[in-house]
């Protein structure tokens, strides 16, 4: 009778350790403003996901960590469990082997920035090919998807790629390049950041829509968590706390 006694406590035990909540988590990004911001080797000092984040953990009762560091370095560090996930991503294929992502916490869409200097009457686009003969720019390590890379390949779109965005924006603004590639969500704001708030615009037709969600990693303990942090996100919808957070500054 002892010796089951033990047995069960031992198996108790073992499955108190196997389901124990983190108390600590860690949420790597590089910088995006507004979506994350601060500097790399420092923890984050704002951004609209990061905010979102700090709510969803707050009341998940788990203290939040949000270090910046280079993004492909964040990769890594999920990828062999040494960071629990990443502070905001779209799913992505090619990491489904490591990552297992949230339900969507913001949608935007990806655009062709233009200044209205360069097209008073305006730019609207059906294909690819009309933009054959301009010149578009983007920045180092920005994906854009395999559409348009294939058209990179096809010599249907000469894409230059700046070292940042700012670097990329100021070059379009310069008049160098004819078009700049972003996600609307960062794009805005570093226009409006640079100055130039009622100088440019985009077509209506986007490049892609796009769903950011939070990449948790499968070699985290917070991966059995997902379920549990959809659930906040849901609740921050409908309260209206994402909408409201987009309102003010990052």
């Amino acid at each position: 009778m002892k010796k089951l006694i033990i047995i069960i406590f031992g198996l108790s035990f073992m499955a108190s350790v196997s389901y124990a909540r983190p108390t600590v988590v860690r949420m790597c990004s590089d910088p995006w403003p507004p979506l994350n911001v601060g500097k790399v080797g420092e923890m984050a000092t704002g951004g609209y996901a990061v905010k979102t984040l700090t709510e969803i953990f707050k009341r998940l009762n788990i203290k939040l960590e949000l270090p910046i560091r280079p993004w492909k370095q964040c990769l890594k560090l999920v990828e062999h469990g040494q960071m629990d996930g990443l502070q905001s991503c779209v799913y992505s294929k090619g990491r489904a082997h490591y990552l297992d992502t949230t339900d969507p916490w913001v949608i935007g869409k990806g655009s062709w920035y233009y200044m209205k200097e360069k097209f008073p009457n305006g730019f609207e686009w059906e294909s690819y090919d009309d933009f054959k003969g301009y010149k578009i720019v983007g920045y180092a390590g920005s994906a854009y998807g395999e559409d348009v890379d294939n058209a990179v390949k096809r010599g249907v779109l000469k894409l230059h790629r700046a070292k940042n965005a700012e670097s990329a924006i100021k070059v379009l603004a310069a008049g160098v390049h004819d078009f700049y590639l972003d996600f609307n969500l960062t794009g805005d704001y570093l226009f409006r950041n640079a100055g130039l708030k009622d100088k440019y615009m985009s077509p209506k037709k986007p490049l892609y829509v796009n769903s950011q969600r939070f990449c948790i990693g499968k070699k985290s303990p917070i991966h059995d968590l997902i379920p549990e942090i959809n659930e906040k996100l849901s609740e921050l919808k409908t309260e209206g706390f994402i909408v409201n957070i987009f309102k003010g500054r990052p």
